[in-house]
């Protein structure tokens, strides 16, 4: 029987929201399927290394293993004069699945903010064989009036097409095939690109012109008009775990009762305070103010493969 891969990475942070969204996906499953969820992991604790392989049934499993150590491994061999740190490089970790997994040639990567709320069958089943990766479009990017103008002027992708990277589905025989990893490395190294949004403005910059587009129901995020939601993305600061008032908060409530972190995100959203989301603010207002200089500096994307070409494969 096929197993379907799932991806997704977190450091121990994260782990609590991952497990109710892995929870979200193993009671979205068809029990007659096989996944096997793969969580690339940077310093878990013994306990919740425990708890999240605990959250494993007769039809998913669970695999962790150590980011830094995948990519390591994937890049042993590579010719290609690294630059960047490993510890810089983990932040591009999406980029470097195929190479990490060639025992793969598809698969899906999933945010550890989201819930799941469909069988990931469904989205797995997108049709991806004449392209590198399957996205959904990015509502915040796509609306904002300093972003969208980023999308278009910095990375050069129109604002109605720059997708978000929380859910791909991902051809990983293509990226191989076409050394998508080569490439980033080989873009990274020559240019170091500012970017707001570290490999999601690769990904979009790189491979705009094969990418799928999916719907926006597996990708439903706070600013996105009402869609029906075969997957919530919490995506930026709104987590359900630290603010009140969220769109789908019941949902991510009710499979975080079945795991065994509901006390810890619970006490993480009574420990939030009003300096958390001032902090939080301040961090939109950074984000957004970032992408409203980039915009008007040579070196972007957008610059450099409008005078030179070479970004996009």
């Amino acid at each position: 029987m096929t197993q379907i891969p799932i991806f997704y990475a977190v450091n121990d942070k994260y782990a609590p929201g991952l497990a109710v969204s892995i929870e979200s996906l193993i009671k979205s499953s068809d029990p007659e399927k096989q996944y096997r969820v793969i969580v690339l992991q940077e310093g878990l604790t013994a306990a919740h290394t425990a708890a999240l392989k605990a959250l494993a049934t007769a039809n998913v499993q669970i695999d962790l293993q150590p980011m830094g150590d995948r990519i390591r491994e994937c890049l042993a061999d590579n010719e290609n004069k690294l630059f960047a740190s490993y510890f810089t490089l983990t932040i591009y970790y999406r980029l470097f699945i195929p190479e990490m997994f060639p025992q793969y040639d598809k698969g899906i990567y999933l945010d550890a903010d989201t819930v799941v709320l469909r069988d990931v069958a469904d989205l797995y089943a997108t049709d991806v064989s004449n392209s590198l990766v399957a996205a959904a479009v990015d509502p915040f990017v796509k609306t904002d009036p300093v972003l969208a103008p980023y999308a278009a002027g910095a990375v050069g992708v129109p604002p109605a097409d720059y997708v978000n990277s929380g859910v791909l589905v991902m051809n990983l025989a293509a990226m191989r095939d076409r050394r998508f990893a080569d490439h980033f490395l080989n873009l990274l190294n020559t240019y170091k690109f500012k970017s707001i949004a570290a490999d999601q403005d690769y990904l979009n910059a790189i491979a705009h012109d094969e990418m799928v587009q999916l719907s926006p129901s597996w990708n439903v995020q706070e600013r996105h008009p009402k869609y029906d939601a075969f997957l919530v993305h919490y995506n930026l600061f709104k987590k359900p775990w630290h603010y009140t008032g969220v769109p789908y908060e019941r949902e991510f409530w009710d499979y975080a009762a079945a795991t065994p972190f509901k006390k810890e995100l619970l006490d993480q959203k009574r420990a939030f305070t009003e300096a958390d989301i001032q902090a939080d603010n301040a961090r939109l207002d950074k984000l957004v103010a970032n992408a409203k200089h980039i915009t008007t500096q040579t070196g972007t994307f957008r610059d450099v493969n409008e005078r030179l070409g070479g970004v996009r494969l």
